[in-house]
């Protein structure tokens, strides 16, 4: 296409009253990258060192954290061994012995230096503690007697209580150790650590406590988990407290713990670790320190909590049981978290150089950019003004008109069939085609006026003082006589047409796109009043293009719903009046706009791709009337629909979607028949055959629509058989007033015999003229003669009929368009 639109110039569009500052915009830039390339580098580098001070800071508190939940699972996993030892007490029915205990705690707790002893401590009552003690006695236990804590912290036999908590099996190896026999609830400490383990039926700690045995500080604490009669309940505080037997108490010591835990992990460069009581004061020192893995890092001093948490750090909580301590985690100094701005100053010493080098380019190719801007406003082939150029100076010319009312025009032109010299003549002929296009329209058009390609075939003109439709006609008229004479290319004479579409500025315009859409839509129009010629935008244009809009989105909604419906015109035999077939046609019943015919929303189902599946429900619908009528023992030899050209196109498979449909409503293929024009016959013959022959092998039979009116080549009927032809009613309709009407029917009707193709004469109206038909040969015709397009109701009481009772009156012609 070309659109031709107003102001127009045969050279690229110049930029006037922007001399200075079309020099100055393209080396004020240099100046200006200068000032924000310094500016960029400074503030590059102090955003980068806050931001490698976030990432060491982020870095440092991962992998304390992570440190913290390695901890806190080791600890876990040391508590889940007394839990173990609980299970072995609690699966034996019968008491535990004290060999079956060390034998369970020997291969349990091999290797773990950290759990210093492990023990088993029973509700003993006073009555059973002579019992228990002889027990323990028999056990090889010299000397084993329940013993009780004094004040200063020595052991002594314990005083008569009502009940006892002693340490009766234990890890100890030395069976003269004084743990055996300790009453653990004979010190307060440890009394309310074992009422916390009962009350709240979980493991219960007593932190901070210095170890009887193990090396080093000897600090740790220990856990002690409750057990209940088997088969009785410990659901509430009272039952736990009637049912409990004794405690299982594991004695861990912190350091050793730790170090152990810690030591399987990798050991991370640069991190201290600081372990506080979670009750001391903030002013305490820590339980533990553990110190960072650096060979060339001081050993961290002890130090405060409160004075650690003042500067960076992490702090967390660990747990065992009910015990809670704080782990505070401070960088080493020397470490890889210790913060630092190499970065910072890379990124400003590379922003520099980077600003440097930009600045060189900027200034060098400065020189270059005014023509850089010229070529992005033309068209490579043809040197006009391209698509940008044109719509600035068409936004231009809006303002400008709307200021001081200065008339323009936009002028669409397309050239008709352009694709054909490209197809024929080959794409450089093409190429030169439009080179002497656009240099007849330089030609043409005034210096005042813009002259653009668009791209393919598409031009557009831009006339100012466009003061009436007359001056705009006029120069169209010119453009269209101009490209009409023939063009010498290589040898070649090229003839070629154009269509034009106009748009006038007016003040109610709404912008530059709505004019261009105006232009279009005349264009449009221009296109479909046969080419080569012109056409004005006008408001029922408008309104007309609103209602195609408007049509094709309720036709989508109408096939999916109740508002179309088929009615069906007999095929009779005309001696006898006999129905023969039927043909289907769809009409629109409208929920307000009333009854809409074919010939209205066909054509917008085609131009829409709505044609698809309006096809396919007419054919549903026509084989599930075919199956009733069936049924009834009615069915007429042949129900015929018709078929679009774009049907053939759009359908992803039209032959296998027919095919589909007749198998659903079980219907011979035989007795349908598709009909088709000359038109779409020849289209679809020459590019979608395949399918057309897959139809034919299915055994649905073909007819030709309208014959007569179509091609005047016949050779398709010898190249591509055919089952029937349907003379147009255009033809028929003169037969009896027009000899040549009559000469041309008789030589189908004998062609087609000739070829032993039947044929059906439509729109048959009077009797005269189905007479006429008689005479010449003719067996079959439809039109209002025999019967109008009918519902399906009426369709059934004429199939019941069996045939046409007619008169022979003449009935008035009627638009057949309806039909």
């Amino acid at each position: 296409m070309f659109f031709l639109r107003l102001p127009a110039v045969s050279r690229p569009p110049k930029m006037s009253g922007r001399g200075l500052w079309g020099l100055s915009k393209h080396f004020l830039p240099v100046f200006m990258a200068s000032a924000i390339g310094v500016a960029l580098s400074i503030g590059g580098g102090l955003l980068v060192s806050q931001w490698e001070d976030r990432v060491a800071i982020r870095e440092f508190q991962s992998v304390a954290e992570n440190q913290s939940g390695i901890l806190q699972n080791g600890i876990n996993q040391y508590l889940s061994k007394l839990v173990a030892l609980r299970a072995l007490f609690e699966s034996s029915r019968d008491e535990v012995s004290r060999r079956q205990f060390e034998i369970f705690v020997e291969r349990t707790l091999r290797d773990q230096t950290a759990i210093r002893s492990v023990n088993w401590i029973p509700r003993v009552s006073h009555a059973e503690r002579a019992v228990r003690e002889r027990s323990a006695i028999d056990d090889g236990i010299t000397g084993y007697h329940i013993k009780a804590v004094g004040p200063d912290g020595s052991l002594a036999p314990s005083p008569d209580r009502d009940e006892y908590f002693p340490i009766f099996y234990s890890s100890e190896k030395s069976i003269t150790s004084p743990l055996f026999g300790l009453d653990l609830a004979s010190e307060p400490k440890r009394r309310e650590t074992l009422k916390r383990a009962w009350r709240n039926n979980q493991p219960a700690t007593m932190a901070d406590f210095k170890l009887h045995t193990g090396a080093g500080d000897r600090f740790g604490f220990f856990v002690v988990l409750p057990m209940y009669r088997q088969d009785l309940p410990s659901d509430t505080e009272e039952e736990r407290k009637r049912n409990l037997i004794g405690f299982v108490q594991g004695a861990f010591q912190t350091s050793v713990m730790i170090e152990t835990i810690l030591a399987a992990a990798p050991r991370p460069a640069g991190l201290d670790l600081f372990l506080f009581a979670t009750s001391a004061d903030p002013t305490a020192s820590p339980v533990y320190i553990y110190a960072s893995r650096l060979d060339d890092a001081a050993s961290p001093q002890p130090a405060a909590q409160a004075v650690l948490m003042a500067g960076t750090h992490w702090s967390g909580e660990l747990r065992a049981g009910d015990g809670r301590w704080t782990l505070v985690a401070v960088p080493n100094s020397s470490g890889k978290f210790g913060i630092g701005h190499d970065r910072a100053w890379i990124i400003l010493i590379a922003g520099l150089l980077v600003s440097g080098v930009i600045i060189a380019y900027l200034w060098s190719s400065g020189r270059y950019a005014y023509r850089v801007e010229v070529l992005a406003l033309t068209d490579p082939l043809t040197t006009l003004a391209n698509r940008r150029a044109f719509l600035e100076r068409l936004t231009m010319a809006f303002a400008t008109s709307k200021r001081s009312a200065s008339p323009f025009a936009v002028l669409f032109v397309d050239l008709d069939d352009f694709k054909d010299v490209n197809d024929t003549l080959g794409h450089a002929i093409g190429d030169a085609l439009l080179r002497q296009v656009a240099q007849r329209i330089r030609n043409t058009v005034r210096p005042t006026d813009l002259v653009a390609r668009f791209g393919g075939d598409e031009f557009a003109i831009l006339q100012a003082d466009a003061s009436d439709l007359v001056a705009a006609g006029t120069l169209a008229a010119r453009v269209g006589t101009c490209l009409a004479a023939p063009f010498e290319i290589e040898g070649h004479e090229v003839h070629i047409t154009a269509s034009i579409g106009i748009s006038t500025y007016s003040a109610d315009v709404a912008g530059p796109a709505a004019m261009m859409m105006q232009a279009d839509l005349a264009l449009y129009r221009a296109k479909g009043d046969g080419r080569n010629c012109f056409r004005f935008h006008t408001r029922e244009l408008d309104q007309e293009v609103h209602l195609r809009v408007t049509l094709a989105e309720e036709l989508r909604l109408a096939i999916g719903g109740t508002q179309l419906e088929l009615h069906y015109q007999p095929f009779v035999e005309i001696n006898t009046g006999r129905i023969v077939g039927l043909e289907t046609l769809v009409r629109w019943n409208h929920p307000t706009r009333g009854l809409i015919m074919p010939s209205i929303f066909i054509p917008v189902a085609e131009r829409t791709g709505a044609i698809v599946p309006l096809g396919h429900w007419v054919f549903e619908e026509g084989c599930r009337q075919l199956k009733r009528w069936r049924d009834q023992g009615i069915a007429p030899e042949i129900l015929a629909v018709n078929v679009s050209g774009v049907q053939f196109k759009q359908a992803s498979d039209l032959p296998l979607e027919i095919a589909a449909s007749m198998a659903t409503w079980d219907i011979e293929p035989g007795n349908i028949e598709v009909e088709l024009t000359e038109t779409v016959l020849m289209e679809i013959t020459k590019k979608h055959g395949d399918a057309l022959e897959r139809l034919r092998q299915i055994g649905i039979r073909i007819a030709i629509d309208d014959f007569g009116t179509g091609y005047s080549s016949l050779k398709y009927l010898t190249v591509y058989p055919v089952n029937r032809l349907k003379i147009a009613q255009e033809l028929v309709f003169g037969v009896t007033t027009n000899s040549r009407n009559a000469t041309v029917v008789r030589a189908a009707i004998h062609l087609a015999k000739e070829l032993g193709i039947e044929v059906i004469a439509e729109g048959v109206e009077t009797e005269a003229q189905a007479n006429f038909l008689l005479s010449a040969g003719c067996v079959y015709a439809q039109g209002y003669y025999f019967s109008r397009p009918v519902n399906a109701e009426r369709a059934t009481e004429l199939l019941q009929q069996g045939k046409i009772e007619f008169t022979g009156m003449q009935t008035p012609r009627l638009d057949v368009s309806a039909a």
